[in-house]
Order: C-alpha cells, then sequence, then structure tokens
C-alpha cells in the first residue's frame, strides 16, 4: 500500500519537476539522449539536476546535470545490487556542465564531478561514511573519441569508494528515493514499468563495502564554459580474481559512442 502511494506521488511530482529540469538543460545549452544502451542495462535513464551536489563540493559551475543508467532488473531487483552480476555497481551515464567562469580543468577536476555523485549516491544508500578517492589510480590516455560531430579524450579510469549494499536498505527516505528513480526512468521510456522497490538492495545486514571501480571516462569541450563528460565503469573483485569492466568495456565504450549531444539553444 505504501509502495503505491509513493509511486503515485512519484510521478505526479515527476510532472511538477520535468519543466524546472528543462529549463535546466536550456541554461546549459545541451542535453544528452542514450540511443544504443545495451542490453544488459535499463532502456532508459534517470535525469537530475547536480548544481547544488557540485557546488557544495567546491565545484566552480553554474548549472549542471547528471544522466544515467544501471543494470536491468531481475527478480524483482536491478543488477548493479546483486554481487554475483557481471553488472554489479556499474555505471553507464553523462554530465552536462556549464562552468560559472572561464577555466582550465585538469582531468582530476574532471573527476572530482564523478567523486561528488558517488558520494551524494552512497548518503542517500544509507552510507554513513562514504568514500571515494582516486589516491594510487592513474588515468590512461586512450586517445580521441568520436561522438556524433564532437570529439573528445577518451581516459581509463579506476578509484577507491563502498558499495551502496547495506543496512539503509528499508528505510522511508530511500523508499521515497527509490519511487522517484523509477518514476525518472519510465518518464524516460514510457515502455519502462518499473517500480520503487527494484531500485532498492535485497534484505542486508552488511555493512557498506570497499571495492574498487575502474571504467572509462570521455571529457568534450564543447565551448568555453560548456562540458560533456561521458562514463562507464564495472568493478574489480579480488578475491574471486575479477574484472567485471573487462566484460562490460565494448559495449560501454559503443553506448558512449552512440550518445547524442543535443543543443537545446542558440550556440552563445
Amino acid at each position: 500500500m505504501i509502495e503505491t502511494i509513493l509511486e503515485k506521488l512519484a510521478r505526479l511530482l515527476q510532472l511538477i519537476w520535468l519543466p524546472r529540469f528543462r529549463k535546466v538543460e536550456h541554461e546549459i545549452g545541451y542535453k544528452l539522449i542514450f540511443q544504443n544502451i545495451p542490453s544488459e542495462y535499463i532502456n532508459g535513464w534517470m535525469a537530475c539536476e547536480m548544481t547544488k551536489t557540485w557546488k557544495r563540493f567546491g565545484l566552480d559551475v553554474e548549472k549542471g546535470a547528471n544522466y544515467f543508467t544501471m543494470g536491468s532488473v531481475h527478480n524483482g531487483e536491478s543488477s548493479r545490487f546483486d554481487p554475483n552480476s557481471i553488472e554489479y555497481q556499474s555505471w553507464l551515464g553523462g554530465y552536462t556542465i556549464k562552468l560559472a567562469h572561464k577555466a582550465i580543468w585538469t582531468l582530476e577536476d574532471h573527476f572530482k564531478l564523478a567523486i561528488a555523485d558517488q558520494n551524494s549516491w552512497l548518503k542517500h544508500y544509507g552510507d554513513p561514511r562514504p568514500v571515494t578517492s582516486i589516491k594510487g589510480w592513474n588515468f590512461i590516455a586512450l586517445g580521441n573519441i568520436q561522438v556524433g560531430q564532437r570529439s573528445g579524450q577518451l581516459y581509463e579510469f579506476g578509484c577507491t569508494t563502498d558499495d551502496d549494499v547495506g543496512s539503509g536498505y528499508n528505510t522511508m527516505r530511500l523508499r521515497l528515493i527509490s519511487a522517484w528513480i523509477a518514476a525518472s526512468f519510465n518518464l524516460s521510456n514510457p515502455v519502462l514499468k518499473l517500480k520503487g522497490y527494484e531500485f532498492r538492495p535485497r534484505m542486508s545486514d552488511k555493512v557498506y563495502g570497499r571495492l574498487k571501480l575502474v571504467g572509462y571516462i570521455a571529457i568534450f569541450d564543447i565551448t568555453t564554459r560548456v562540458k560533456v563528460v561521458l562514463y562507464g565503469n564495472g568493478f574489480i573483485d579480488e578475491t574471486k580474481h575479477a574484472n567485471t569492466f573487462a566484460i562490460l568495456k565494448d559495449n560501454l565504450l559503443n553506448a558512449m559512442k552512440f550518445c547524442e549531444i543535443v543543443e537545446t539553444r542558440t550556440r552563445y
């Protein structure tokens, strides 16, 4: 009963929120559309504004947005939360950023977008002390990447962080958030009929575990103040001597190459 009420409320709030998000896209000047999402992922995306999250992290941004998907749903749960799944803790998505001032960003500056994003997500999922660090990791330059008419730089990256499967799986806060996530995915693709509970890990009393993510990051300088950053990752399970990125990387890269960077206003 509570789930049904929350899902109806989330759908209503999405309709109120959407014009505000369209305004953010207009202010940035660009939006992202993922056209070739791998079959192992949800065939749609969640969109959200990131301006406050990135500003709180100390980044000099005027506006920002995030578009992402995750592992498809099996047996009532996204494979993102299943440690036996290849898509465990995997992201596929992209950021659009309008800088507050013209500036030259380092690779580390670009990755701070992801650090702030990941830590915010972990907090939503109940991690009391989220950690995301690139200490001990190096960016590996892989050359140019072409997305439509846009040319960017592709890198392989890694970080140490926490997973989002822990004891906070059943809080009212996460029930609200997961209903919102489901409504956002369904809005991106009306064929989807996702439910909020599918975006919450199954019952777990474990502490949020430390793990290593490895993946791609692609950086596009669209204008002097507008950037697009695409990303996709797998994880390293050292206990099982497994690297899911090695399995996912071709599909992730292909999805990134077929992402559309769409202009939403007259170029400035």
